[in-house]
């Protein structure tokens, strides 16, 4: 009769085997997670960032090439000055984003394809320049000319080495997913087999282990859930807290975004590590944020949250809290997931202020006046209140141009710009139309100081002496006014007035006001 030792033997002997069999498949398993995550992490944030790169450049040559051709075809001085100028604007877009391209990593097919690449570009912009000092000198025609038989055969064989490089990169990404799949693969297999001779020890012993699978079933699912979390949060701040509102984590973004590195924000309360607020009530929201997501509903950040860092410097944040979840539903903590949007809601402003604005006198562009006109025209307050519209016609602002150049004509009209401000009140709105074309609505106002207001304008341009290297200008203000009346509402209709009036004031001799009368 074998003695108890001797009979756990066989027992002991298997469970080693089948635990050594489970390390192996572990240690297999990560070492090849973790290769093709480094595989899979260069793919996604090195060759992804090269093929993004070589996009950028290439559109923003395309649309570099389509500025001249428009530029050649406009009559408009002003107009083509704008299409140069963006043209201009768009060659250091191209600097930045070529620079960041060559500070990536380069292979040797890489550097070579560049280097292919570079006598391309600078052949184009020499012939760009050419064309835009004939757009300059103003020879269309020529432009023109030299933009089909000159800039345009370049422009396409250098478009067709940007098509190559981003082939190039479409190959390598294509290399590198293949290599990856096959140590996935070669791991597979090692592991199905590694896994079957576990089984096959496993089942003999299996009332051993049940324990031990339903602890490791446990603790697998708990990182499965905290992993699946973080991975929502590549490229983003990271931020983990546990049930009682104790900070546990924080990412390297995370760490750059409160100002604390995670070891000095670690078993501190949240509220004191990530201090989100309300910008409008400048109250703390991140107590709330965090116990609505601990009660088990996901929380996104409202809009308009800020963060104010340990150095005190202020962001635009936003993301969602979820909650972290065990096996059985019971909620461990959350995890906040933050990405800052101060850049992206700066040019959101900016963008939104240039849709509106002249951007060469900063006042309200046609287009938003006529928006404000309409709007106006359209509330209930236009029966009661009367309002008044103003169209401003330049006098004598071609001599300016012509006599001094168009950098004298821009100076001349952003200084009228903000002399014409100070001579309306704070709520009226002022608006360069196009040109040397203004339009004023002067809202709740009675039509006798509409029309003085009309007078001050008139006086204040005709008064003024505009200097240029030496030389003084004198110009006039040719101004038609209509009192709309309660009865109109269209914006084409009041428009037209102030239009036929502006012309009346011309052909009476220039420097005039004319009211329309229906």
């Amino acid at each position: 009769m074998k003695t108890p030792s001797s009979a756990l033997l066989p027992v002991i002997a298997g469970f080693s085997v089948m635990l050594l069999l489970l390390l192996a498949v572990t240690a297999i398993g990560v070492t090849h997670i973790r290769l093709l995550s480094n595989q899979l992490t260069a793919i996604v944030s090195e060759r992804n960032q090269k093929s993004e790169y070589a996009a950028t450049m290439r559109s923003l040559h395309e649309a570099r090439f389509q500025a001249l051709l428009l530029a050649s075809s406009l009559d408009d001085v002003f107009a083509r000055d704008d299409e140069i100028m963006r043209f201009s604007n768009m060659a250091l877009e191209f600097i930045q984003v070529r620079d960041r391209f060559l500070a990536l990593p380069l292979d040797a097919s890489e550097r070579a394809l560049w280097q292919a690449m570079r006598g391309e570009v600078r052949e184009v912009g020499e012939h760009a320049r050419r064309v835009i000092d004939l757009l300059q000198a103003d020879q269309l025609p020529q432009a023109r000319a030299y933009i089909q038989q000159e800039l345009a055969i370049r422009q396409l064989r250098m478009m067709q080495g940007w098509v190559g490089l981003l082939e190039l990169q479409r190959q390598k990404n294509t290399q590198a997913l293949t290599q990856a799949y096959a140590a996935r693969d070669r791991a597979q297999t090692l592991a199905i087999s590694l896994s079957a001779a576990a089984l096959l020890v496993g089942a003999i012993i299996a009332v051993f282990v049940v324990r031990l699978s339903r602890r490791l079933e446990k603790d697998l699912f708990e990182e499965k859930e905290r992993a699946h979390i973080t991975l929502q949060a590549i490229g983003d701040a990271v931020v983990r807290i546990d049930a009682h509102l104790l900070t546990r984590y924080l990412n390297p973004v995370a760490e750059n975004l409160v100002g604390l590195s995670s070891r000095e924000a670690a078993g501190k309360p949240i509220d004191t590590v990530l201090r989100l607020f309300d910008k409008v009530g400048r109250q703390s929201i991140t107590p709330d944020i965090c116990q609505e997501a601990l009660r088990g509903d996901p929380c996104a950040l409202p809009h308009g949250t800020g963060l104010t860092s340990a150095q005190e410097m202020e962001y635009e944040v936003e993301g969602v809290c979820s909650p972290i979840h065990t096996p059985q539903a019971e909620i461990i903590g959350a995890v906040l997931v933050l990405r800052d949007v101060t850049e992206a809601r700066e040019m959101q402003r900016k963008l939104h202020w240039q849709a509106s604005h002249d951007s060469l006198t900063g006042l309200t562009n046609r287009r938003a006046f006529e928006e404000k006109v309409t709007r106006t025209l359209g509330s209930k307050r236009a029966t009661e209140f009367p309002t008044s519209i103003l169209f401003i016609d330049l006098d004598r602002f071609k001599q300016v141009n012509d006599n001094a150049g168009h950098a004298a004509g821009d100076q001349l009209l952003r200084q009228l710009g903000q002399i014409m401000q100070t001579r309306i009140r704070e709520d009226d709105l002022l608006a360069r139309l196009g040109g040397d074309e203004f339009g004023v609505m002067l809202g709740a106002c009675p039509p006798e100081i509409a029309e003085r207001i009309a007078l001050a304008l008139r006086d204040s341009i005709s008064d003024f002496k505009f200097v240029w290297n030496g030389k003084e200008y004198h110009v006039g203000a040719s101004i038609g006014l209509v009192h709309v009346p309660p009865h109109w509402n269209s914006l084409d209709e009041c428009l037209a007035a102030a239009d036929a009036a502006c012309y009346q004031a011309k052909q009476n001799g220039r420097n005039e006001i004319v009211v329309h009368h229906q």
